[in-house]
């Protein structure tokens, strides 16, 4: 409880937070996005890699005083920025307010009931009662026919606005940022309209490239507006959400005749001198538009004799070298996909990302096939530069994840059949919507998207529940039968009873290392997606009924005394097999557990089957308060005797990256060695092996002094 003698000052940076609302109820509001004060020197700790608009959040909030501050869950930045403000600044009010995706009444109830929720809160810490005001509110899509340069973006700060004024002075100018819109109190009046039962509903949506009708909206604009003459398209440094719909953008500009830029800065950049000479040649090149023709894409159509079919099925050669058989049927089971099935059954395919529960595509006779696997083997076969090259020229930003891009990439080029459903879930990784929304808008994939909350409370629970009957249903659409309760309760058993064998192997991988881990680090990750099948329980059973065996035999033998015990966060360079071989053969550095292969979920309630998926996604150890993901990595860095952690800080990540600094917080307080690798792992471009082994021998002496 919070004590003051004057308004409480909260603080926001998000258009869905409903401001009005909030200064109706005797608080002072405050827009980060109008903060410009300029930062020399970083003092936090959240790594470079998240958004810059977030980074810049963190700093201001160490500068200027307020009591409280509301972030929303629109991505995996912000919910880093949480985290951070939580386990940081525990004294003040941090509130995470869930969004919707749709612009529909079910997601506008979800949303509505968050905002009292919300106010709940503020008046319980603030020592206050107020009640839910109901105000005026127009937030209607402008749309003014006389525009003629539109700037569209996400967080804009006041500075780079003023001087994109200056630079199209001689131009009617529209600028929509994130900053400026009013979604949340536009969304809170209509969920008023729906409570109270006032049919005639105002469409209140200006959205931001977050929401599913972006690209709907944008289209509609561009229609509409005659006089349109060019588009700036704004996006801080690494904002997935934005970065990832500039190719739609970019189409739907070519394909009318209007030139369009692309400015990702960081935020609270000044307009320097390279970006102020972009613009103008921007501006140049709008005074010698006269182009209307339809650009057609380069889209190549699927070819099955391909370079990367070619080189999936010589990996049959290299399957009896690996030294377990479950990496075997693993490797077997996912060229057969994607040589095979992948192009002769396409509509049995369903695209999903890692995070995304497989069992409802089992039961459903459906195949999960997920993106960044594919990314994987694209990395693993020295193709990967050629398609994210690929990508890149197709406008995708050179800061989003390697593992879309290159995906994206081979499927342009033809390397695999366009897919024609897909699911995705939104947490974790924000650049798996991206994709599903790029499949939905360039190839017309029958999508659907989990919609994933953030927090574990009991309103988020009911949600995804509902998301869950939706998939169901989508499911039944896609496939045109039903699926049955006793075909999801038959994958569900099968899922428990693969859980299970998994978990005893992690109990054995508790004592010395029989088989390097890495091993399972680079291979075994992809037996998760199989949870649910039979082929899956059978893969699992088969990799503990050798683990066993070959621990057994192990027992009499004395851990090797040069051989240290390894946490390993994130993937691994997939393009290099040196190095992890050199960690652990010449170092004598034994990955003994990855946190890719942590089962994280409960056994599924197989009378509860919908609310048992609900309770697995909500589990996810990157979801939820921070101070329990500092709990988990000090659990597991105890029950594994671990010696040192090393961290893989893949570029494009902002959720597992995002959290380093809480791993390594927990390492130091255990006295554990604690090593960031900075890098890609599926793009080998600007990769050094010399300076990585460099690095990994001065954490071994590091570890050698402990």
């Amino acid at each position: 409880m919070i004590e003051l003698d004057r308004k409480p000052i909260i603080g926001y940076m998000c258009s869905y937070v409903p401001h009005q609302l909030i200064s109706d109820l005797g608080f002072l509001v405050v827009n980060l996005n109008d903060y410009n004060e300029e930062i020399e020197k970083s003092a936090t700790k959240l790594p470079v890699n998240l958004c810059s608009y977030a980074l810049h959040c963190a700093e201001i909030l160490d500068r200027i005083k307020i009591d409280g501050l509301i972030i929303t869950n629109c991505c995996n930045s912000m919910q880093r920025l949480y985290d951070y403000i939580k386990l940081t600044k525990p004294d003040m009010f941090c509130y995470m307010l869930e969004l919707p995706r749709d612009n529909n009444k079910e997601e506008c109830m979800f949303f509505g009931s968050h905002i009292e929720d919300l106010v709940d809160k503020l008046n319980e810490m603030f020592s206050l009662e107020n009640s839910l005001p109901l105000h005026e509110n127009d937030n209607q899509l402008n749309v003014d026919k006389n525009n003629e340069i539109y700037v569209l973006g996400n967080a804009i700060s006041t500075l780079l606005r003023e001087q994109i004024k200056n630079h199209f002075k001689e131009y009617n100018l529209e600028i929509n940022h994130c900053g400026m819109r009013n979604n949340g109190d536009a969304l809170w009046k209509k969920y008023i309209c729906y409570t109270s039962n006032i049919t005639q509903i105002d469409d209140y949506e200006n959205p931001c490239a977050r929401m599913n009708s972006f690209i709907d909206r944008f289209k509609d604009y561009i229609k509409t507006n005659h006089r349109l003459k060019g588009v700036v398209y704004f996006s801080t440094k690494n904002c997935d959400n934005y970065l990832f719909n500039y190719s739609a953008v970019q189409e739907l500009c070519k394909a009318n005749g209007i030139p369009v830029i692309e400015l990702e800065v960081n935020y609270n950049e000044k307009c320097s001198g390279q970006l102020s000479t972009r613009i103008e040649a921007f501006i140049e090149c709008l005074k010698y538009n006269n182009s209307h023709d339809f650009i057609k894409s380069n889209l190549k159509e699927p070819n099955i004799n391909n370079e990367f079919v070619q080189r999936m099925k010589l990996t049959g050669a290299i399957i009896p070298n690996i030294p377990l058989k479950a990496i075997q049927m693993v490797i077997e089971n996912q060229v057969d996909i994607l040589t095979n099935i992948i192009w002769k059954n396409p509509e049995k395919i369903v695209w999903t990302n890692m995070v995304m529960t497989p069992e409802l595509f089992y039961a459903a006779g459906l195949i999960p096939v997920n993106i960044e696997l594919i990314a994987g083997w694209l990395s693993s076969l020295h193709l990967s530069r050629k398609y994210i090259s690929h990508s890149e020229g197709n406008g995708f930003s050179s800061s989003i994840c390697s593992y879309h891009k290159a995906m994206l990439g081979l499927i342009e080029e033809g390397g695999l059949s366009r897919p024609q459903g897909a699911v995705i879930s939104s947490h974790i990784c924000d650049g798996g919507v991206g994709v599903l929304n790029f499949f939905k808008w360039k190839y017309g994939t029958d999508s659907f998207v989990l919609n994933v909350p953030f927090d574990r409370k009991n309103i988020n629970k009911d949600y995804l529940l509902s998301q869950y009957k939706n998939l169901v249903l989508w499911i039944e659409k896609y496939t045109n039968k039903k699926l049955s309760n006793e075909k999801i309760r038959e994958a569900l058993e099968l899922s428990n009873k693969t859980r299970e064998d998994w978990l005893k192997v992690f109990e054995l991988r508790k004592g010395a290392p029989v088989v390097p881990g890495r091993f399972m680090l680079r291979n075994l990750f992809g037996a998760t997606f199989l949870f649910g099948s039979q082929f899956g329980y059978e893969l699992i059973k088969e990799y503990y009924d050798e683990m066993f065996e070959r621990y057994k035999k192990a027992k009499e033998k004395k851990t090797p005394k040069n051989c240290k015990r390894i946490l390993w966060v994130h993937f691994a360079p997939l393009y290099n097999n040196n190095l992890l071989e050199y960690l652990e053969e010449e170092l004598g550095c034994y990955i003994v557990f990855d946190i890719t292969g942590h089962i994280y979920w409960p056994e599924y309630n197989l009378d509860k089957p919908l609310e048992s998926l609900v309770e697995r996604t909500l589990s996810h150890f990157y979801l939820g308060e921070a101070e329990e993901r500092k709990q988990l990595y000090a659990k597991i860095i105890q029950d594994y005797k671990i010696d040192g952690v090393i961290h893989m800080m893949h570029n494009g990540c902002r959720a597992i990256a995002g959290a380093s600094w809480q791993v390594r917080d927990v390492a130091d307080e255990l006295d554990v060695p604690y090593l960031e690798l900075s890098g890609d792992c599926i793009d080998q471009r600007g990769f050094s092996e010399e300076q990585m082994k460099l690095r990994l021998e001065a954490f071994k002496e590091t570890i050698w002094r402990r």
